[in-house]
C-alpha cells in the first residue's frame, strides 16, 4: 500500500476520528489548563464532519476532495484550531490537484504547504509552543523518509515519532499565542494542546496505514 486513494483517505479519516474520540477527555483537560477546554470536542466534531462529508463528494480528484473537506471543516468547526486544521487542508489541496492516488512524496509536499500556511495564518514559528512544533518535525521526517526511499507506513511512523518528540519539547516552552499566552511562565511544564492534536492526527494516519497494509 504505497498510494493513497480516495477510499484509503476515508479509512485515514475514520482512524483520525477514532483517535480523537479516544483522546477527547485528555485534550479537554490539557486545553482546559491553558485555554477554553473545547479542543477535544472541536477535534472530534471536526473529523466526524469530514469523515461523513467524503461520501458526499463525487469527485475522484484528491486535490478537489481535500479542498472541499477543508472548506466543510472551516464552515462547521468555529474555533482557532478548527480554522488552522482546515487551512492546512485547503493549502495542501493544490499539491494533490489532478491526482487520484497520493504517494509519500505527495504527503510530504502537502505537509510542507500546510506548515507554510500555518506560519502565515497563525503568525507563528517553530518554538512558539503551537501545533507547528509537532507539524514541522513530522513534515521534515516525511521529507527524509522520501529521500531514504521508505514505504508509506514507515514514513508515517517516522512522522509520528518526530511529532511525539516535538510535543515533548513543547513542555519546556512558554506560550506566546492565543489564550495560553496569558499564562506566560505558568504554561512552562505543560505540553501544547495544538501540537498534541497534530500528533493524534498523525497517530490516526499510522493506524490507517497499518490497516491498509494488512488488506494488501
Amino acid at each position: 500500500m504505497e498510494k493513497i486513494t480516495k477510499a484509503a483517505l476515508k479509512i485515514i479519516l475514520k482512524h483520525i476520528m477514532d483517535v480523537m474520540e479516544e483522546e477527547k477527555q485528555f485534550l479537554i483537560e490539557l486545553d482546559g489548563s491553558m485555554g477554553d477546554g473545547d479542543l477535544g470536542l472541536t477535534m472530534c466534531s471536526g473529523f466526524q464532519v469530514v469523515y461523513k462529508e467524503i461520501d458526499n463528494i463525487e469527485d475522484e480528484d484528491l486535490g478537489k476532495v481535500i479542498m472541499k473537506l477543508g472548506m466543510k471543516m472551516n464552515a462547521t468547526v468555529p474555533s482557532t484550531m478548527g480554522t488552522l486544521i482546515s487551512t492546512c487542508f485547503v493549502k495542501a489541496a493544490p499539491k494533490a490537484k489532478g491526482k487520484t492516488e497520493l504517494t509519500l512524496q505527495d504527503f510530504a509536499a502537502m505537509g510542507r504547504a500546510g506548515v507554510a500556511a500555518i506560519m502565515v495564518r497563525g503568525k507563528s514559528k517553530a518554538g512558539d509552543k503551537t501545533m507547528l512544533d509537532a507539524l514541522l518535525p513530522a513534515v521534515e521526517a516525511l521529507e527524509f523518509a522520501v529521500i531514504a526511499g521508505k514505504t508509506m507506513k514507515l514514513g508515517q511512523q517516522d512522522a509520528l515519532a518526530a511529532a511525539e518528540i516535538g510535543v515533548e519539547k513543547t513542555k519546556a516552552m512558554q506560550s506566546v499565542h492565543g489564550r495560553a499566552a496569558y499564562y506566560a511562565e505558568k504554561s512552562i511544564g505543560k505540553q501544547d494542546p495544538g501540537a498534541t492534536a497534530v500528533m493524534f492526527i498523525i497517530k490516526g494516519i499510522v493506524r490507517a496505514c497499518e490497516e491498509l497494509n494488512k488488506n494488501h
